[in-house]
């Protein structure tokens, strides 16, 4: 488009300039006005192939949308299971009661098995040395996310093991809790026994958990 505005303009001045040289010009005239019509021709004949180009292009996207909406090439995060991650070199035997507490994982974010004895200690008040236990699990959601917990002790004293759990619940909910949610989890927690096993729970739905948890238990 940019060539034939560009030839028009160069016509124009030309038709000026040969309106002012009289009769004397009219083969030059005639030349200049010749030329000047192939090059509108072939501007416009580019222009044309231009915009055939263009709508292929056009029709090329239409097909790789269509490729889109049929699924190809495309991960929905909707299809995404945030599988806990536990110590691949020490398995721990309470893996599956964890698994069965998580159901199908859609209320759960990604949780990490803590086995660092200082972290144990220092934040969830637990002695991963302590006779008492014959087991131990602690799964917890990175600090930077959600407050969410799942503690599963096996134990000798399973009251012994419950109090333990009491109070790291309640340091969870008078100095861990920061955010609203979290204050809320915390509150909403869950500290029980089924059998030889002590279970704290901090979670969307706790009470589905705790549910999840002591049929597992049964089942084990």
């Amino acid at each position: 488009m940019k060539k034939i505005l560009a030839a028009v303009a160069a016509l124009a001045m030309t038709g000026l300039l040969l309106a002012g040289c009289g009769n004397n010009n009219e083969t030059v005239t005639e030349t200049t006005t010749e030329s000047v019509t192939e090059s509108v021709t072939e501007a416009t004949k580019e222009t044309t192939e231009e915009t055939t180009d263009s709508s292929d292009e056009a029709v090329d996207t239409d097909d790789m949308t269509d490729d889109v909406t049929d699924g190809e090439g495309t991960d929905s995060s909707d299809d995404t299971v945030l599988m806990p991650m536990f110590d691949e070199e020490n398995v721990n035997p309470l893996q599956n009661l964890v698994l069965a507490t998580m159901g199908d994982f859609s209320d759960w974010p990604s949780l990490a098995e803590v086995n660092d004895e200082f972290i144990l200690s220092d934040y969830f008040l637990l002695d991963k040395n302590n006779p008492n236990y014959e087991q131990l699990i602690v799964m917890q959601c990175p600090m930077s996310a959600v407050m969410c917990e799942i503690i599963i002790i096996k134990a000798d004293d399973v009251d012994a093991a419950k109090a333990d759990l009491k109070a790291r619940q309640k340091k969870a909910q008078d100095t861990d809790a920061f955010y609203p949610d979290d204050i809320e989890r915390a509150g909403n927690s869950i500290v029980g026994t089924k059998g030889d096993y002590a279970y704290f729970l901090i979670c969307e739905n706790p009470t589905e958990a705790e549910s999840l948890l002591t049929a597992a238990i049964d089942n084990a």
